[in-house]
């Protein structure tokens, strides 16, 4: 008998003397190991009650039991491989998904094994939580892939934060059935770029594991994704059970038992002995506690009036969250006359429309039959704006952070900070001084939110309102850390193993929200940095257990509003009360209408710019008229000449006459003509669109052209291919992209391609170390350069350019005979005197290149002050002007009424100190932000690759400097990740706080004009 106890499920195999499997099992054990391995064995009982059985036991939950009973225990991939070597030697690869670890066993050339490491994206368990994101099991998700029409990008690297690219994408009306299609296929890119690392896989391989066994849809996307041949994928027909199959074989030999005299040594077994995880302070001693504590924060009352006495003008608002839609409808006075809560779930168009009708048919009417209430004006907020917007005929939105310290003003006009945390995100808004300071979202992870306690509830069965009650009376509560959901089960399976109750795994997991929010999203070490009035609100605070841990851990007393999961909908709400004072009837579709809506969706490719977009394009019907949404945009011309994505405001003028020198940058930097091959007398070479080349093109197309060279540059969008070629999975995003230029220059039949190693650009300064060196890791794991005979040529560059005051006068001499050397062995009629001449025809085409982008900097701030306009310094490395990494954050920029310029247009310049080894793009970085800090029409937001420590580093510089110019800190993380919905919520609550919308609501409502009900709620 083989016993896999896996993260997830429990598998048990009995197998005769040859091999043969007579029975088996595969039974979720949703963190419940004992009581389940109980069940399973006594299941098998009933079929084997007196025989003897050798057992082996292995998974990653059951050395502990193999321990307690005196059982061998066999690793898992050591037991895999054993059953591999026994029912299908000819594999040469074996990739194997489990519940919380995802492997891949290279057997042929060379045995090897790689496996994830600190995440648990692209496994058993990230389905799980997706497919409990849409209210489906795993099977349904399966199902409902096979309708998928339109594979969109999602981030699998992390199964909570993978929400976070999935929710955009229903609140802009992307099917389910596309949506699950592409959960499957980012499972597969997961497991190939992320596991692989370089190495090839070919050859036959073979699909093992639970979710490669029975979900039909995801094997197909890894057949796609590897280019498998029907020949080539095995499919055991007990692939769900290989490991539990090697256990058995390696248990044979061992001692024989009964699996009554087995279940008897489990019942036996003290799970407790030795238990490692500290425990916590309760969160309250007694139940009167609690009960003192309730009653003291439900003093933070929002004003409230009869909906069914009432009569004249209401305004709505509708907060389309990220797990939930809410509404409330307010008075004339900004009371309070009825709210809304339902779970969106992947139906984000019929829910809506479900609640809507139901509040249109509870509207009292008169004698007469007419509504007794009219709403005036309708406004929504939230991940789903844009699309309720159009769908419904909303008369206008608002950006969620602007709604919620709306909400958060009217009923606590001093606050200080706002902490919202909702289902999959995190707001922090500072204020200073009456006006928002700052706005800090979570970037990587969204394990501080309110996902990580439904998740947990859900994995464990447990309903979510039972097991958040059950941590108000918990005596014990477990420390579980601050780590992810996925990676948080097997802390909560550890700890029930240690007898844990649910009350201590689920006040554990509040005081984790906590700490995730504080330490990594606010990354907070000083409370009293929060300032003395502190509102929290979202729908996870108004969980008890939450607001006393926040309170425990911060050590301060906050306010939270008894409508905290509405603030929201209830700042939207009065918001469009001053909106529509002069209004008389909304916008807002009549019941009958909303009846008669209907929807269509069609996945398009714009032609408008180079980009060429993937368009969700919906189109609503009712009563005749047609509305259209558009999404996958990254520029104005992709949703038409109507619309501004997510809804922004557009500035005064046209956003096409407002600067961008991120599109100026990119079309200078690369739109140059090579020679005709005619004329190329030592033929093609090619040029990686990539790194440092968006920094250096001009000076190597130049020399290379001078040299007598065609010079072919690869394709600028190539998003996803050669991805098994990447030999690391926590390298930045830029640096994969180089992978497949590389192969773009290969299959179009180059043969010799160049690749310089530059450790600067500039002397004293040292460009970013990945980029130095990358050609080297090109050129050792992309495969088909060797099967191509592709010749690399890669000269070993110090410095690349001197500086300007050409205080370097040796660097082109050093730079020439590198060059010369590199080109020798396959050119050796290359002379010193023909690449001086060409050094000097590069540095001169890199310094015409810089004194135009600065020329066209200098223009451009002309037009921002003739026009009265706003600009942006969009900074960062010189390879996010590549739309494949920028994502079309210029384009949000502008739409929203912002001239975009980079941060070398503008000549700043940091000198170095005495002895300081200075970073070429951190420093340029530094000293835009100083130079933004004296220019008042200037904002500067940082553009930031995940992974990048040197930016990190002088990030934190930039945000002093800004600061102590009172200008907000706005930096955005990026990477694959194509969602923009967060980036919209900081340009948008930056463009927002500039135009003192926010602010001015705080100087009013701090210098005395808030109304006695307001200053009766301080």
């Amino acid at each position: 008998m083989g016993i896999d106890i896996g993260s997830k499920t429990i598998k048990i195999v009995v197998q005769d003397d040859d091999g043969e499997l007579l029975y088996s099992s595969y039974d979720r054990h949703l963190s419940n190991v004992r009581e389940t391995l109980s069940y399973v064995v006594r299941n098998a009982m009933r079929r084997y009650p007196s025989e003897l059985f050798a057992v082996g036991v292995t998974g990653s939950a059951g050395m502990q039991l193999a321990g307690a009973l005196g059982l061998p225990f066999t690793q898992e991939v050591v037991a895999c491989r054993r059953a591999l070597e026994r029912l299908i030697p000819e594999a040469d690869v074996a990739i194997e998904i489990g519940g919380e670890d995802s492997k891949i066993l290279f057997l042929s050339d060379g045995e090897e094994l790689r496996m994830n490491s600190t995440c648990a994206g692209g496994t058993g368990g990230f389905i799980d939580t997706i497919a409990g994101m849409l209210d489906v099991n795993a099977e349904k998700l399966n199902h409902l892939a096979h309708g998928c029409a339109t594979i969109h990008p999602i981030a699998s690297r992390c199964a909570v934060f993978a929400q976070m690219d999935v929710r955009p994408l229903l609140n802009e009306g992307v099917s389910r059935e596309d949506i699950a299609g592409s959960v499957f296929d980012a499972v597969s890119v997961q497991c190939i770029a992320g596991l692989a690392c370089g190495r090839p896989i070919t050859g036959k391989v073979a699909l093992l594991g639970g979710p490669l066994h029975f979900l039909s849809y995801l094997r197909g996307r890894f057949k796609e994704r590897l280019g498998l041949s029907d020949e080539d994928m095995l499919v055991p027909a007990e692939g769900h059970l290989f490991v539990a199959q090697g256990a058995a074989f390696e248990a044979r030999g061992e001692s024989s038992c009964t699996l009554a005299q087995l279940l008897d040594q489990l019942e036996g077994v003290s799970w407790d002995d030795g238990a490692t995880l500290s425990r916590l302070e309760p969160l309250f001693a007694s139940r009167d506690e609690h009960r003192r504590f309730a009653d003291e924060h439900a003093r933070c009352r929002a004003p409230r009036a009869g909906l069914a006495s009432y009569e004249g003008r209401a305004f709505l608002g509708v907060d389309s969250g990220s797990e939930a839609i809410k509404y409330a409808l307010v008075s004339e006075d900004g009371r309070i006359l009825r709210t809304g809560y339902e779970r969106s779930a992947g139906n984000l168009m019929e829910v809506a429309r479900d609640m809507l009708s139901d509040l249109w048919k509870r509207l009292p009417r008169l004698h007469d039959g007419n509504p007794a209430i009219t709403i005036a004006h309708a406004c929504v907020t939230g991940y789903g704006e844009g699309y309720l917007k159009q769908a419904f005929s909303f008369d206008s939105g608002e950006v969620e952070t602007v709604s919620h310290v709306r909400a958060a003003l009217e009923l606590v006009p001093d606050v200080d900070f706002i902490l919202d945390i909702g289902g999959q995100d995190i707001k922090c808004v500072y204020l200073r001084d009456g006006a928002v300071d700052d706005v800090v979202l979570n970037e990587a992870c969204s394990s501080g939110c309110g996902a990580l306690l439904s998740g947990m509830a859900w994995s464990m069965n447990v309903r979510l309102d039972r097991f958040v009650n059950a941590a108000l009376t918990a005596e014990n509560p477990v420390d579980l850390g601050t780590r992810c959901t996925v990676f948080m089960t097997s802390r909560v399976r550890h700890a029930q193993k240690e007898g844990a109750s649910t009350g201590d795994i689920s006040a554990g997991l509040a005081y984790s929200v906590v700490r995730n929010a504080l330490e990594k999203v606010m990354r907070v070490r000083d409370a009293s940095a929060l300032g003395e009035s502190i509102v929290v609100q979202g729908g996870t605070f108004s969980n008890d257990a939450v607001l006393r841990a926040f309170e425990r851990v911060c050590g301060r007393t906050v306010h939270r509003p008894d409508i905290a999961a509405y603030m929201g909908a209830y700042g939207a709400a009065l918001i469009a009360r001053e909106r529509g004072r002069g209004q008389s009837t909304s916008a807002l579709l009549s019941r009958e209408r909303m009846r008669g809506l209907s929807c269509a969706g069609k996945t398009v490719t714009c032609r408008r710019c180079p980009n060429a977009c993937t368009l969700m394009v919906t189109t609503f019907s009712d009563a005749g008229e047609r509305r259209t949404f558009t999404v996958g945009n990254r520029c104005e011309r992709g949703a038409g000449e109507q619309a501004h994505p997510g809804g922004m405001r557009a500035g005064a003028s046209s956003t096409r006459t407002l600067p961008d020198l991120f599109d100026w940058r990119y079309h200078a930097l690369f739109d140059r003509p090579s020679l005709e091959l005619s004329d190329a007398r030592r033929g093609e070479i090619g040029v990686v669109r990539a790194l440092d080349m968006y920094e250096t093109y001009p000076f190597w197309h130049a020399l290379l052209s001078a040299l007598g060279f065609r010079v072919v540059l690869s394709c600028g969008e190539l998003r996803g291919r050669a991805l098994e070629t990447i030999p690391s999975e926590s390298v930045c995003y830029p640096a994969k992209l180089a992978h497949g230029q590389l192969l773009d220059l290969i299959d179009r039949g180059v043969d010799t391609v160049f690749l310089p190693l530059v450790d600067g650009v500039s002397m004293p300064r040292s460009a970013c170390p990945v980029a130095a060196g990358y050609g080297l890791v090109l050129a050792e794991n992309v495969s088909t350069a060797d099967r191509q005979k592709v010749r690399f040529v890669m000269p070993q560059v110090a410095c690349l350019l001197g500086d300007a005051r050409d205080d370097f006068p040796d660097a082109a001499a050093a730079l020439a005979e590198v060059v010369r050397a590199s080109l020798a062995s396959a050119w050796p009629d290359v002379t010193r005197a023909e690449v001086d001449v060409a050094v000097r025809a590069g540095r001169a085409a890199q310094s015409a290149f810089r004194r135009a982008l600065r020329a066209e900097g200098a223009r451009a701030l002309e037009q921002i002050a003739a026009s009265g306009a706003r600009g942006i310094v969009l900074a960062g490395r010189p390879y996010h002007v590549d739309p494949a990494v920028h994502h079309g954050i210029p384009g949000l920029l502008r739409s929203c009424g912002y001239a975009v310029l980079t941060d070398d247009c503008l000549g700043a310049r940091q000198a170095p100190g005495a002895g300081e080894r200075l970073w070429e793009y951190p420093d340029r970085l530094l000293a835009a932000a100083q130079l933004v800090a004296r220019h008042d029409e200037l904002e500067l937001v940082e553009l930031c690759s995940f992974g990048c420590g040197l930016d990190a580093a002088a990030s934190d510089k930039v945000r002093d400097v800004l600061r102590a110019s009172g200008k907000m800190m706005t930096m955005l993380k990026i990477d694959e990740m194509c969602d923009l919905a967060a980036v919209r919520i900081r340009i948008r609550s930056l463009a927002a706080a500039q135009a003192g919308i926010i602010g001015l609501r705080t100087r009013e409502l701090r210098g005395g004009m808030a109304d006695e009900r307001a200053r009766g709620l301080r």
